[in-house]
């Protein structure tokens, strides 16, 4: 079953607001396919970050290479590479140089189960 944009949005709301005040900037989020997938989550505006995280519900994901592109040329690779159960989040990942201006987030990604709703991931800054 397919989530509709509204259902997207509400889900990603919910997640963010059961989410601790140090996860400050809800970036964006993307329902995850049931195998394995590359995403991309653009990021919307000129904010500024140092750090970002990733988390999970519905359904376990093993993360795999994660790119982080930003705004004025250049990306970084983040050594993610772990399974997120659903409800929790990857650590902090430090964003090299300054604070950093992110365009977008691509990730690759394999969900864990095939059965049940399909995950949801979203990514904070801070």
């Amino acid at each position: 079953m397919k989530l509709n944009i509204k259902a997207l949005v509400l889900i990603a709301v919910a997640a963010s607001a059961a989410l601790p005040a140090s996860a400050n900037t809800f970036l964006g989020a993307r329902v995850a396919a049931d195998t394995s997938d590359i995403d991309v989550i653009s990021v919307p505006g000129p904010a500024l970050f140092r750090e970002v995280r990733f988390c999970v519900v519905n359904r376990a994901v093993h993360f795999g290479d994660v790119d982080v592109r930003f705004a004025l040329g250049g990306s970084q690779d983040l050594n993610v590479r772990r399974i997120v159960t659903p409800g929790n989040c990857t650590g902090w990942f430090n964003l090299r140089g300054p604070v950093r201006n992110i365009d977008a987030i691509r990730f690759r990604y394999q969900t864990i189960v095939n059965a049940g709703p399909q995950a949801l991931v979203t990514a904070h800054g801070r």
